[in-house]
C-alpha cells in the first residue's frame, strides 16, 4: 500500500512538471533603426540536450545573425530547477511593422512579438564611423505646458570604455523623471557592432515658449589592455529644442490634463437594480491617464443628488512606466447610501481633458444612473401597542433615521438611569466634532508633488541674465555677464575669458570659453552660438562655492573699442 502510494505521488509529481512545461519568447527592444539588430530569446523550462525549435519562420522577415544556446539544471531546498535558453541576433529586412511569429518546441508554443523598425536617421547615419558617439531623440517638436514629452538619449561605442561619466538631464522650468534604469545592449549599424548605452525620461514643462533639453556628455577612457594607461574620450552632442504650447482659453474651469489618452471606468459592487433604504452600495471608479502622473490627477467627486448621501473612501493612486511613457491611475470608491424612497437619477460625472494627439478637448463621462430605492424595513412606529393608544398627530418618520448605524458606531445604552441623556448628548457631541474634524481635513489643498519628481530649482537673476544673452547669442553682454557672475560666485578677480577659462576643471566649458574669447578677439566672425555655452555653465553650478586662484590680466581684445563704434 506504502509503495503504491509513493508511486502515486511521484506519477503526480512527474505530470505537474509536464503541465508547468513553457515555451517564452522575449526581446530586448521593440523599435528598432533600419540597420540595427535586435536580441531574441526563447526559454524553454525544461533541460534540452540536443534538439533546437525550427527558426525557419524568422528568416521570412529577419536575418539570423548568430544564435546560442544554454541550459541549465539546479537543485535548491529539495526543488529542482532546469531550463534551456535560445538567444539569437535578428537583423530585420525591411522598415514597417513587422513581426517575430509564434514559435513551435515539444509541444508548445511562443508568443509573437510586434517589432516596429524605423528610417536610421541622419544623426546615426553621418556619425556611425565614430569609434562613439551620441544619439537623442524627443517623441514630438511640439508639448503642451504640463504634458509629457519621451526624451531619448543613445551613446554608442564601438571600443571598450572605462571611467565612464554622464551629465545629469536637468531642464530649465520642468520636471524631469527617469524611465527605468540605464538599458545596455549590443547591436549591429551595417555590419559595425555596437555596444550601446540608452537613457529614458519624461520631461513636463511648467511653463509655455521654447524650452531647451541640454546635450548630453560623457567623459571617460578608451580602455588600452589591464597593464596600459587609457586614453581620454569625451563626447557630446547639441541640444534639442521643444516649443511649448500654453493651455487653450478654450479650456473650461477645471484642472488642467494634457493627455494622450484619458478613460474613465465605472463599477457597481452590489446590485444597483435593488436598492434598500438606509443600506449602502459602492460605486468604484477608476481613471487612467496616459501621459500624465498620479499627481496631476484631479479628484473624483459626485455631483451632489437628492435621495443619496455619499461616503467616499481614500483614493488610491499609482503610475504605470514602460519605454513609452507613464500612465497615472486613480482608483476611488464611494459608499452610496439612499435616504429616500422612490426614483432618482445619479448625476453623470464628467471630466474635461486636452487630447495632444489631436490638440481638441474631449470629456470622459460616466451616464447619469436612474436608480430605484424601496423600504424593506419594518416601520415600528406604524406597529401597534398593546400598551398604549396610537397617536393621531404623530409625524412620519425621516427615512435618514431607519439608516443601519455603521460597524464602529458606539453600541446603544439602554438605561433609564439618570446618566443616560448626558452620556447620549457627548456621544452625539464626540461625533459632530469628528465629522467637523474630517470636513475639515477634506477641504485643505491637496499636495499634487509629483512621486520621485522634484519641482525645477529656479536660478538666480544673474544665471538668467547669461541664459538670455547666450541664447540670443550676444557674445558680448554674454561675456559681462559671465565675468560678473564669476566675481560674485568665485571671487575671481580678473577680466579676462581667457584667465577665467584656465581656472575651469572642465575641459568642455573651457573650450567654449575660449571660443567666445575667439569671437571677441575676430572681428571677422560673426558665427557665435551661445547655446552650448550657456548649458555647460548650468551644469557647472556645484561650483559656486569653489574659489578660483589668478591673478588679474590685461585684456586681450585689441578690436574692442572698434567693434564697439560700429555695433
Amino acid at each position: 500500500m506504502v509503495r503504491k502510494t509513493l508511486l502515486f505521488l511521484c506519477l503526480m509529481s512527474s505530470m505537474a512538471s509536464v503541465w508547468a512545461v513553457t515555451f517564452e519568447s522575449s526581446v530586448d527592444r521593440k523599435q528598432i533603426r533600419d540597420g540595427e539588430s535586435l536580441l531574441l530569446t526563447l526559454r524553454y523550462n525544461r533541460n534540452v540536450r540536443s534538439a533546437n525549435p525550427d527558426f525557419s519562420p524568422l528568416q521570412q522577415q529577419f536575418d539570423i545573425i548568430n544564435q546560442q544556446r544554454k541550459s541549465k539544471f539546479q537543485f535548491v531546498n529539495g526543488q529542482s530547477d532546469s531550463w534551456t535558453i535560445w538567444t539569437l541576433h535578428l537583423m530585420p529586412k525591411r522598415l514597417g511593422n513587422l513581426v517575430i511569429p509564434s514559435l513551435h518546441f515539444k509541444g508548445e508554443d511562443s508568443q509573437a512579438i510586434q517589432i516596429q523598425v524605423e528610417e536610421l536617421s541622419a544623426s546615426i547615419s553621418n556619425q556611425q564611423q565614430k569609434e562613439a558617439f551620441f544619439h537623442t531623440e524627443v517623441d514630438v517638436q511640439r508639448a503642451y505646458v504640463q504634458g509629457q514629452i519621451l526624451y531619448t538619449e543613445k551613446l554608442y561605442f564601438s571600443v571598450p570604455l572605462n571611467n565612464g561619466q554622464f551629465n545629469e538631464v536637468e531642464v530649465d522650468e520642468a520636471v524631469v523623471q527617469a524611465l527605468g534604469a540605464t538599458n545596455i545592449y549590443s547591436t549591429q549599424l551595417n555590419g559595425r557592432t555596437f555596444d550601446v548605452y540608452e537613457r529614458n525620461y519624461v520631461i513636463y514643462p511648467q511653463v509655455s515658449g521654447e524650452m531647451i533639453i541640454p546635450g548630453p556628455r560623457y567623459t571617460g577612457e578608451v580602455s588600452n589592455g589591464r597593464w596600459r594607461a587609457g586614453r581620454p574620450i569625451r563626447v557630446s552632442q547639441p541640444p534639442l529644442k521643444i516649443q511649448v504650447l500654453p493651455q487653450p482659453a478654450s479650456y473650461p474651469a477645471a484642472s488642467w490634463l494634457p493627455a494622450q489618452a484619458l478613460t474613465l471606468e465605472y463599477e457597481w459592487r452590489g446590485n444597483p437594480h435593488a436598492l434598500t433604504l438606509g443600506e449602502p452600495i459602492t460605486l468604484h471608479l477608476e481613471l487612467k491617464a496616459k501621459g500624465l502622473s498620479q499627481a496631476q490627477l484631479p479628484d473624483i467627486v459626485l455631483p451632489a443628488s437628492k435621495g443619496f448621501k455619499y461616503y467616499p473612501d481614500q483614493a488610491k493612486t499609482q503610475d504605470v512606466t514602460s519605454t513609452e511613457g507613464i500612465i497615472g491611475i486613480r482608483s476611488q470608491s464611494i459608499a452610496i447610501v439612499p435616504t429616500q424612497t422612490g426614483r432618482h437619477t445619479l448625476p453623470e460625472i464628467r471630466i474635461p481633458w486636452w487630447n495632444t494627439q489631436h490638440g481638441r478637448l474631449e470629456y470622459a463621462v460616466i451616464p447619469a444612473q436612474p436608480l430605484t430605492t424601496i423600504n424593506n424595513q419594518p416601520n415600528q412606529h406604524n406597529q401597534p401597542n398593546q400598551n398604549s393608544q396610537p397617536n393621531q398627530n404623530e409625524a412620519p418618520v425621516d427615512p435618514v433615521s431607519v439608516m443601519p448605524a455603521p460597524a464602529d458606531a458606539p453600541a446603544p445604552v439602554h438605561t433609564d438611569g439618570s446618566l443616560f441623556w448626558p452620556a447620549l448628548s457627548g456621544v452625539l457631541l464626540l461625533a459632530w466634532l469628528a465629522t467637523l474634524g474630517t470636513w475639515w481635513l477634506k477641504n485643505q489643498p491637496a499636495n499634487k508633488a509629483a512621486t520621485g519628481a522634484q519641482p525645477p530649482t529656479p536660478i538666480s537673476p544673474s544665471l538668467k541674465n547669461i541664459r538670455q544673452a547666450c541664447r540670443n547669442n550676444d557674445a558680448r553682454q554674454a561675456r559681462a555677464h559671465i565675468l560678473s557672475w564669476a566675481r560674485s560666485q568665485w571671487q575671481f578677480s580678473g577680466n579676462s575669458l581667457t584667465n577665467l577659462a584656465q581656472q575651469m576643471a572642465d575641459p568642455a566649458l573651457e573650450a567654449a570659453l575660449e571660443q567666445l574669447d575667439h569671437f571677441l578677439y575676430s572681428p571677422l566672425d560673426d558665427s557665435w552660438q551661445g547655446e552650448y555655452l550657456w548649458q555647460l555653465l548650468n551644469a557647472h553650478k556645484p561650483m559656486a562655492t569653489t574659489k578660483l586662484k589668478g591673478s588679474e590680466l590685461t585684456t586681450i581684445y585689441p578690436h574692442e573699442t572698434t567693434k564697439t563704434q560700429h555695433g
